[in-house]
């Protein structure tokens, strides 16, 4: 078992004197994504890839935190977030926690792009008062974006219908992970334009200014199987850079791994 919430103290105190000093610290959101899925989608998504990595590499995995920087989604019901300096401070204050009990190495896996802000004050935080921690905070799109961009190329899936939020894309990650959870009987398109175009319109004036859906991409041709291979391919650029960081000095700046 490698999930600290399922452990015991003395397990989790086995682990880190075994070597396993490596922490994944999931974030995830409350927020809006369209008619069809839940509000939990992001936070779903975090953990599932924290434990897809772990389940290949000598790592801990903390509880996903499920509240994060959403402000863009002002105007939609259900809408849970902090301010940056509040979700960057909850980082910095576990991850002091954690390098309290052995902890030297910390990935901060976000699955919702809002909290960049909120990454970057808490990289500067902790990079300035706990120097001795290896820090990773992984930019997905760098990272991953074009795994799952050749995963839809295969399947001629455009890069407008996989979207950037609630579109074909997280669509089929959800219908893979909680089927249950998704409503394909509701599922609409949004925007479906210019997802560059759209992503700067979306930062400058909120979600709601550019679609009243909620949802930027079209989820209708989602697929459990597509939404699979998505989770994979995206897992697997994850672990070849979480890879090189393990292998590395504890306190080697990881910042030429992609972050």
């Amino acid at each position: 078992m490698k999930s600290l919430a399922g452990m015991t103290w003395p397990m989790v105190a086995q682990a880190v004197a075994d070597g396993m000093t490596t922490v994944i610290l999931p974030l995830g959101a409350t927020e809006q994504h369209g008619p069809h899925l839940p509000l939990g989608t992001d936070t779903v998504r975090a953990h599932a890839l924290a434990e897809r990595l772990a389940e290949r590499l000598p790592v801990l995995v903390a509880p996903a935190l499920p509240i994060g920087c959403s402000d863009e989604h002002e105007g939609f019901a259900g809408l849970l977030s902090l301010e940056a300096e509040t979700l960057a401070a909850v980082i910095a204050d576990c991850a002091r926690r954690m390098a309290g009990w052995g902890v030297r190495r910390l990935v901060v896996l976000s699955a919702h792009g809002g909290n960049g802000r909120a990454l970057a004050l808490a990289e500067a935080r902790l990079r300035r008062e706990l120097p001795e921690l290896a820090l990773w905070i992984p930019d997905a799109a760098l990272v991953c974006g074009d795994g799952v961009r050749e995963v839809a190329a295969f399947d001629g899936i455009p890069p407008a219908t996989i979207g950037l939020h609630a579109g074909e894309g997280e669509t089929s990650e959800l219908l893979h992970l909680c089927p249950q959870q998704v409503r394909m009987d509701r599922a609409i398109p949004g925007y479906t334009g210019d997802m560059e175009e759209g992503l700067t319109r979306l930062v400058a004036a909120g979600t709601r200014a550019l679609t009243s859906t909620g949802v930027v991409g079209d989820p209708r041709p989602a697929d459990a199987g597509r939404g699979e291979r998505y989770l994979a391919a995206q897992a697997a650029c994850y672990e070849a850079a979480l890879a090189w960081l393990l292998a590395a000095d504890p306190v080697t700046s990881p910042e030429s791994v992609g972050a």
